[in-house]
Formats: structure tokens, sequence, C-alpha cells
């Protein structure tokens, strides 16, 4: 046998276990996330992650614009085999404001059971994100190749007794596409109106720089995670975690939480100023002053 092919052979057969590709991996069992490849293991700007309230730097970085999230759309849902996800039919709609360099374009918007990102080490029952891409670039394959490329809106669901009647339509077609992946059906006779899964107070949000929490984990992503939550009954969970897949129903979907490292997590306030606050401050400090200075003269 020729030298060459047989070193080609045992480098091969020696070569490091098996790793996933992008249409090969799960959540769970020997394609889990332990085993994702590339970037999703060596990266250094990896999500989800778990936002410490008191670590987060307050600052105005600006408002995020939602165009068009008010309008009604009919779309599609769809088993995808590892969420399921909303596409929406006619004019663009962009996302704009904050510290984002450009306009960017809504693609899809998806689910995770239960949620992937934590705040103070608290996971809600589902994480719904809206995932958007730079418009410079096209589309969302070539803006993931980029930095800030993707601009992905976050939004938590706490657990309530009632349902969610906004999301109800969605889970109807979701029920008709759960026994099989690349399953779709069409949103029949109701229009979705995507304004409906942002909280009534979506000014306040927190932001930090990651990556796509699926592979291959590109680190081209603008986070913002919303504050304020919404609401969802354990039943309207239960709808989810019948999707069916490869390796059985999807009763959870969740990246486990990344190291934080070197990143600042900013908490966007509005017309928040640290020199008000601080002033602010000054005066309370004077006025207690004045008072404990009053009492001792008693």
């Amino acid at each position: 046998m020729d030298l060459r092919c047989l070193v080609l052979l045992l480098t091969s057969f020696y070569s490091v276990p098996h790793a996933v590709t992008a249409s090969d991996w799960s959540y769970w069992g020997e394609n889990g996330p332990v085993r994702w490849p590339g970037l999703c293991m060596t990266g250094k700007k990896q999500s989800p992650i778990n936002i410490a309230t008191e670590n987060t730097i307050k600052i105005d970085l600006g408002a995020l614009k939602f165009k068009r999230y008010d309008f009604a759309f009919y779309g599609k849902v769809t088993n995808n085999g590892h969420s399921v996800q909303v596409e929406f039919y006619g004019v663009p709609i962009h996302l704009e404001g904050a510290n984002l360099p450009s306009t960017y374009i809504l693609e899809q918007m998806h689910f995770h059971w239960p949620a992937e990102h934590t705040i103070d080490n608290n996971r809600e029952a589902l994480e719904l994100h809206f995932v958007h891409y730079n418009e410079r670039y096209g589309n969302v394959s070539v803006a993931s190749q980029h930095e800030k490329g993707i601009a992905v809106v976050a939004i938590l669901f706490k657990l309530s007794t009632e349902d969610n009647i906004d999301i109800t339509p969605i889970l109807n077609a979701t029920e008709s596409i759960s026994g099989g992946v690349g399953k779709s059906a069409a949103l029949k006779g109701a229009k979705i109106i995507p304004y409906l899964f942002l909280p009534k107070d979506h000014t306040t949000y927190y932001h930090y720089d990651g990556s796509l929490t699926t592979p291959g984990c590109q680190e081209t992503v603008m986070w913002f995670i919303l504050t304020e939550k919404l609401s969802v009954s354990e039943q309207q969970i239960n709808i989810f975690k019948m999707i069916g897949t490869n390796n059985g129903t999807l009763s959870f979907n969740y990246r486990p939480i990344q190291a934080l490292g070197e990143r600042k997590i900013y908490h966007h306030l509005d017309r928040y100023s640290a020199a008000t606050i601080h002033s602010h401050n000054l005066c309370f400090v004077f006025f207690s002053f004045l008072l404990t200075t009053f009492l001792f003269s008693l």
C-alpha cells in the first residue's frame, strides 16, 4: 500500500471522535451540545449566558425601534427538528435604533422551551427569538459570517395558570406539524401581529455580543433580551414538547449556559444618566446629614 494512503487511513481511524454537522445535532445524547463542532466548542463569545443583574452596566443605548411589527401577517409554522419556527409573508419587518449599525430585517421567529438565557440563574418557561439580519448582507446566511451581522431580540415567558391567547394560532399549527421534521402548516384563517409578542413595556433590555445558540454558533450576534416578560401556561408549553424529531419528541431545546468571559452586559434604561443618578445620591446624602444633625440637636 502507498505510504501516503496508509498515513491517511491511520489518521482517519485515529482521529478525534465523530463531530456533529449542522444537520446532525441534538440537544441530548451522543450529538448533544458537548459534541457540537467548531466555534460551539472553541468560541469565546458564545450564547446563551446567565445575566447577573447586579453586574450589568446601566446605560442609555437608545430605544429599539420595531418597524412594521404592528402589521398583521400571514405566515407558516415549521417543525425544523430543533424548534417551532414562524415565517411571515409580506413587506419586510425591520429592527432599528439602539446601537444597531444598520437596519436589520426580520428573517423568522422561533421558540425555546424552557428559556435559554437565565436571569440571576432563574430559567423561565419559554424564550422567543426574533432573528434579524443586517440588510447590507442580503440574507441571514451571509450576514451570520460578518461581525454584527445578526440581531436577535429575545422575549422571556413566565409560567402562568392562564393561557396566552396571542400564541394560540401558532400552537394550533404546531399540533398539526408535530408528527415529522420538515412539516409546515399555514396559519389558516389567522394573521399574526409580531407586536403582540413584545411585552407592553419594551423600553428596557439587556444587551451583549454573543453567538447563535445552534451549530455553527457563529459569534456575530447582537443580543437584546427584553427585561419585561410575557406569560404562557403549562398546557401550552406541553404542546411544544410534543414536537417530533429524529431523536424522539423535543421535550426541551435549550443550549446550556456559556461562559461570559471578558464580555460586558449592558442594561438599557431610557434616559439613564450616571451623572444624574450621582447628583441624586449626593442630594440624598446631604439631606440625610441635615436630618441627622437636626435629630441630634433635639
